[in-house]
């Protein structure tokens, strides 16, 4: 089934369900997210946040909130691998302009955001989400599960260096760390001893898996796509610190020799993944680690690239290009040895940009 038209229930978080004993969902079509076909007129019960059962008539519980489906279609709720929560605006603004609150206030909006679209589950690959996804937990907001990352760990000129030209060093001017860091945006680190400390305050403020800049990205100035970014023996050390927290380290990586270097490293998820060659996919295969790729991206208009405008400038089209130049053959190679695959759609920028993450169904139906 590659269309499904309808309503996503399972954002009931909105309608208080965290508050509800029983929710019973009348007159639907139920797609249980496996099948080729839909279970029609049927009815689904729940209880305590959890589906109880699905069938054709069920007795109304006492108390229960009843919902009229009114035939449309009911799906298991989203899940999207990829996302960026607090990233509602560009880093050099977050960095320079604007208020931490006001920061915080969008970034429940946009969680907000991704619920209604369908999405109940989430992996936040970097960002200062922790109080975003307590005050979620808590239900004092709407707003999807939400599995944080932290701040970037990044070396200095990786991806997630944001200084500007201008701002020197902490390392060499002694200066304090910028503020915006120090709310938990990024962590610049070199060597093995400040890679294992970025890694457990990660850790320790609850971070569930840790995200890596291991090469050169496309909305940052100082570092090119072919860069790779951190030692073989400092990705080990978040690898152990991961792995000593029992969970694992997920790379922002497009080029083949960083996705290589990063497999060998122990690392189990490359995200983005786009100029890998050959012979990464099989190192990927080989290691039965994940490849997380945005293969929408190929028809994303300029305004998801460059907000407010018709066209990219030159030297960010000039990163995209080579990007979007190598996502077919990474996809094809993915298709062609049957990695691991997973749903992440980095849709983040301008409030109602999460809306993009439904392009990357579309996308994949070229392959899958």
């Amino acid at each position: 089934m590659k269309r499904i038209y309808g309503i996503l229930f399972f954002a009931l978080l909105h309608l208080g369900l965290t508050a509800q004993n029983s929710v019973l969902i009348k007159n639907v079509d139920v797609w249980d997210g496996t099948s080729n076909l839909l279970a029609n007129n049927v009815s689904v019960l729940i209880e305590d946040n959890l589906i109880k059962q699905v069938a054709k008539n069920i007795a109304e519980p006492a108390g229960a909130t009843i919902i009229d489906g009114s035939g449309k279609t009911l799906i298991p709720g989203l899940s999207d691998a990829h996302v960026h929560l607090a990233l509602t605006m560009g880093m050099k603004e977050i960095r320079n302009d604007a208020d931490w609150m006001y920061t915080s206030i969008k970034s429940a909006k946009a969680a907000e955001n991704f619920l209604m679209l369908g999405f109940t589950t989430v992996r936040d690959l970097g960002g200062p989400v922790f109080g975003l996804k307590r005050a979620i937990d808590e239900g004092l907001i709407p707003g999807p599960r939400i599995y944080p990352s932290g701040a970037f760990i990044s070396q200095t000129s990786g991806h997630g260096d944001s200084r500007n030209a201008n701002e020197p060093s902490t390392h060499w001017s002694c200066a304090p760390m910028h503020p915006v860091d120090d709310l938990g945006w990024s962590f610049v680190v070199d060597g093995v001893p400040e890679v294992l400390k970025a890694s457990r305050e990660n850790l320790r403020k609850g971070a569930t898996q840790l995200k890596i800049m291991a090469g050169g990205g496309i909305d940052s100035d100082f570092d090119p796509i072919h860069s790779i970014q951190f030692t073989s023996e400092e990705l080990e050390a978040a690898v152990k610190a991961a792995a000593d927290w029992d969970t694992y380290v997920a790379v922002h990586i497009y080029n083949a020799k960083g996705a290589i270097r990063a497999l060998n490293a122990g690392v189990k998820c490359l995200d983005h993944g786009h100029l890998i060659d050959e012979e990464a996919v099989k190192l990927l295969k080989e290691k039965d680690a994940w490849l997380v790729p945005q293969s929408f991206w190929t028809m994303a208009p300029a305004n998801f690239w460059a907000p407010g405008m018709d066209t990219i400038p030159a030297p960010l089209f000039k990163k995209i290009k080579l990007v979007l130049d190598g996502t077919v053959r990474m996809m094809e190679l993915a298709k062609k040895y049957n990695v691991n695959v997973a749903f992440g759609s980095d849709a983040y920028g301008a409030l109602g940009f999460e809306a993009y993450a439904l392009m990357a169904f579309t996308a994949r139906v070229r392959w899958y």
